[in-house]
């Protein structure tokens, strides 16, 4: 384990300790692995019961990629939180986010989003996220995020 490790684990009362995002909102699960600057892999556990299958679409459900996305941006929240740690009391306001989506998921799926850095400042970050389910990358794409403190908003 490198030294620069801030936790092998993060468990969800950990995550909802880092990012902003509640239910229905709250899209990662637990973290698998972070090292503070290097990379975050995360997970989530598609279900059947998640609220946005009831209408995408009803003959077959499909994991929107608006859902993924967002998956992959909260990823990222704790990529740059574990990162900068001294950072606190602001909101991280996502930049572009460019995505290909190569394959569908489904309920009943494991994603595993890793997001690693392609340039790091003390307030922004340009990241990289790879999703997968198995050994099949589903999407991949680049998306930045800044930290504004609460009390410039």
């Amino acid at each position: 384990m490198s030294s620069k490790s801030i936790a092998t684990v993060l468990d969800f009362e950990q995550i909802k300790g880092i990012i902003p995002q509640r239910f229905p909102f709250l899209m990662i699960d637990r973290v698998i692995e972070a090292v503070a600057g290097e990379r975050v892999v995360a997970i989530k556990n598609l279900t059947g019961n998640e609220w946005f299958y009831q209408g995408h679409f009803p003959k077959r459900a499909v994991t929107p990629g608006a859902m993924i996305g967002e998956a992959v941006a909260q990823t990222g929240i704790v990529f740059f939180s574990l990162t900068q740690p001294k950072l606190r009391d602001v909101t991280f306001l996502l930049g572009a986010i460019k995505m290909r989506f190569r394959r569908p998921a489904w309920p009943g799926d494991q994603l595993r989003i890793e997001v690693t850095p392609i340039r790091l400042t003390a307030t922004a970050a340009m990241l990289n996220g790879v999703v997968s389910v198995g050994d099949q990358e589903i999407a991949r794409g680049e998306f930045a995020l800044a930290a504004k403190p609460n009390s410039e908003l």
